[in-house]
């Protein structure tokens, strides 16, 4: 399996998860040829938005994240940034909050 494919489906595991939990979650949109934004998820529910970044194996850079986090996760919705960092043979994501 190549790294698109195993990020693609780690981004379903991840909306998985997230409507498990009662979150209504929207993925943006990435064509084949684009270069991977900083965002692949918004989660919407109970009060709350979550920006969620999706990795595999390893958390690589952060720092176009911490970047949004400080640029948009300062309002009254109470936004947070987070990153879910999926390991090989482990079914349940590393969850990491942006501070």
């Amino acid at each position: 399996m190549n790294t698109r494919a195993k990020g693609l489906k780690n981004e379903r595991r991840a909306v998985l998860l997230l409507t498990r939990f009662g979150y209504r979650v929207f993925r943006l949109y990435q064509p084949p040829y684009a270069k991977q934004g900083e965002l692949d998820l918004i989660a919407v529910g109970h009060g709350r938005v979550r920006f969620v970044q999706v990795r595999t194996n390893s958390y690589h850079d952060l720092r176009p994240l911490k970047v949004f986090h400080a640029l948009y996760c300062e309002s009254s919705l109470a936004p947070t940034a987070e990153v879910f960092l999926y390991k090989d043979r482990v079914k349940e994501p590393v969850q990491r909050v942006m501070e």
